[in-house]
């Protein structure tokens, strides 16, 4: 009998389908850590921009880039949440590692924004002690 004559049963075809939705997922979370490592090298060219001269515009360009990968990292990680919770209820596995890696990630990206936003805040109006 030939390969194309075989028939494939509907249970192989279902867990092939969440084989490949789980391979997303852990992709997905690897290019998350990737996002958190590229704001990481961000927010250290700008914490090494106060201890040499730097123009404004490279400050408000680092500024920039700080916030866009902060929300693109931020709104990743809910689309990773979601889709967990997608094959969560396609395979009936949770997938705890995925879910608890993603929110440490973004509660990492949310502790680096406080931080920025205080040193921007120390930076532009000073530190007054009464």
């Amino acid at each position: 009998m030939s390969a194309s004559r075989l028939q494939t049963s509907q249970g192989r075809w279902y867990s092939l389908f969440m084989l490949q939705t789980r391979r997303l997922l852990a992709f997905s979370s690897r290019v998350h850590t990737y996002t958190l490592l590229l704001y990481l090298f961000f927010f250290l060219v700008y914490l090494l921009g106060s201890f040499f001269s730097v123009t404004e515009e490279f400050v408000g360009l680092l500024q920039f880039f700080l916030y866009l990968i902060s929300w693109t990292n931020l709104l990743f990680g809910v689309w990773i949440l979601v889709f967990s919770c997608i094959v969560w209820a396609g395979d009936r596995v949770f997938p705890l590692s995925s879910v608890l890696l993603t929110i440490a990630r973004m509660l990492c990206i949310l502790a680096l924004g406080f931080v920025v936003a205080l040193l921007e805040t120390l930076f532009e109006k000073g530190l007054v002690v009464s």
